[in-house]
C-alpha cells in the first residue's frame, strides 16, 4: 500500500511539474515579431534570450535594439537607435494569442523634443 502512494504521489509531482511548464512555455515572446502602428508604420524585432528577459533588435535601416521583460502576458520592452538621432521607444502590452501581442508604444526624439504614442498590434513572423 505504500509503495501504491508513493508512486501515485511521483505522478502527482510529474503531472503538476508538466503543467507549470506548459504554461511558462505559452507566452514565450522569442523569435521574430512584426508590429504595426495605426499609422501603418511596420517594425519588425527579433527577441532573443529566456522566454522572461533577453534583447531585442529591429531589423531595418534603423537598427534598433534594447531589452525585453516577459511576465504571464504582459509584455515590456525599450529600444534606442542612434541612426534616428537616438529616439527611444518604449512598448507596453500583453500577450493576446500565443502570436499576436497588442499594446501602446511610446516614442521619444530629442531634437525637437517631441513624444507621442501609438497603439500598436504585433503579430510572430
Amino acid at each position: 500500500m505504500k509503495n501504491v502512494k508513493f508512486i501515485a504521489l511521483c505522478l502527482l509531482i510529474l503531472l503538476l511539474a508538466a503543467v507549470d511548464c506548459s504554461k511558462d512555455e505559452k507566452y514565450d515572446i522569442r523569435g521574430k515579431w512584426s508590429f504595426t502602428t495605426g499609422a501603418q508604420e511596420h517594425y519588425i524585432f527579433t527577441f532573443s534570450g529566456s522566454s522572461e528577459t533577453g534583447t531585442l533588435a529591429e531589423e531595418d535601416a534603423q537598427n534598433g535594439e534594447g531589452d525585453y521583460t516577459v511576465s504571464g502576458e504582459t509584455v515590456v520592452f525599450d529600444f534606442t537607435s542612434a541612426l534616428i538621432g537616438g529616439k527611444s521607444c518604449h512598448f507596453s502590452g500583453s500577450f493576446t494569442t500565443e502570436d499576436k501581442l497588442s499594446g501602446t508604444m511610446d516614442f521619444v526624439a530629442p531634437y525637437p523634443p517631441f513624444q507621442w504614442t501609438l497603439q500598436v498590434e504585433g503579430n510572430r513572423l
